[in-house]
């Protein structure tokens, strides 16, 4: 099955946090508007809080959660500039919370969704070894670390703050 469009009505069958997913397409869209199109009152934070809150809530996943993927990801990879933690984040953390709880990728995402990880994968590869924060570069080696299939270790490398790691590093020195 082919992508849903943005301007599917299947979109108000699929389910988010909330109950119908008919508003996803249009946050989506909203994640490629360059901040000097954007006007005052339209701030890409609350479109990303709202896409978490929906698709991501509280560690439970959706069927709208697997069909915004790929557009997310499309949305990242034609506008690279657009580069944030959320961008790379919500896919891998969608990703993880369903492999652990065992949720079997619906038909109509399928082969989309995992084209649109791998996608995400060969994009973090090419730019993990430029210069970054500590939250995007642990976000890009989540990402590899999914794509290799060690979600123990995108775990670890999701959930661990700067602090942590830092804490991890000196232990690790120590011995």
């Amino acid at each position: 099955m082919a992508l849903i469009a943005l301007d599917d009505p299947r979109w108000a069958e699929l389910q988010h946090a909330y109950g119908a997913a008919d508003d996803i397409p249009e946050l989506i869209a909203n994640l490629s508007i360059p901040k000097g199109e954007r006007s005052e009152d339209d701030s890409i934070d609350d479109t990303w809080h709202e896409l978490w809150g929906s698709l991501c809530h509280q560690d439970d996943v959706y069927s709208a959660s697997f069909a915004a993927v790929p557009h997310i990801v499309d949305a990242l990879l034609l506008r690279p500039e657009l580069l944030s933690v959320h961008f790379v984040g919500l896919p891998i953390t969608i990703e993880m919370e369903r492999r652990e709880a065992g949720i079997q990728l619906p038909e109509f995402v399928e082969p989309e969704y995992s084209a649109a990880l791998q996608k995400l994968a060969w994009f973090a590869a090419s730019i993990v070894s430029e210069k970054h924060d500590n939250s995007m570069s642990s976000c890009l080696l989540t990402v590899l670390a999914l794509e290799h299939g060690n979600t123990s270790v995108a775990r670890m490398l999701n959930q661990i703050d700067h602090f942590e790691a830092d804490e991890a590093v000196e232990l690790f020195r120590n011995h």
